[in-house]
């Protein structure tokens, strides 16, 4: 099964592809543990039991301070644009309107997405 068939497994379509990327990480080290492959089902009881609270504790941390960064950059444009300091409030929503969800999609697919 290539990686991209079992990216889209019918048990890993509830979760993000970071988190689905995380997932077959902890089965890959899962497998090591117990000295066999644990298969998906297993991972997936694993992962949530074991891992997934921390897992999503750290996305979070990451994809804010991800985030922040990006509308730091867009206030910095946007007030050269101006001519004027447009504030972190108004780049922030400004940024929110036009380019939060096409970033989110990309910031996801990229490897380093995963904390």
């Amino acid at each position: 099964m290539s990686q991209e068939e079992i990216l889209n497994h019918p048990l890993l379509q509830k979760y993000p592809l970071s988190e689905r990327r995380a997932i077959l990480v902890h089965k890959y080290f899962l497998g090591l543990e117990l000295k066999r492959d644990p298969g998906l089902a297993l991972a997936i009881e694993s992962w949530e039991r074991r891992i997934a609270q921390g897992w999503h504790r750290r996305k979070m941390r990451l994809d804010a301070e991800k985030q922040l960064a990006e509308i730091e950059k867009h206030k910095y444009l946007l007030s050269r644009e101006r001519g004027y300091d447009v504030g972190w409030e108004e780049a922030a929503r400004d940024w929110i309107a036009r380019y939060a969800d096409a970033w989110r999609t990309w910031w996801e697919s990229q490897p380093e997405s995963n904390p």
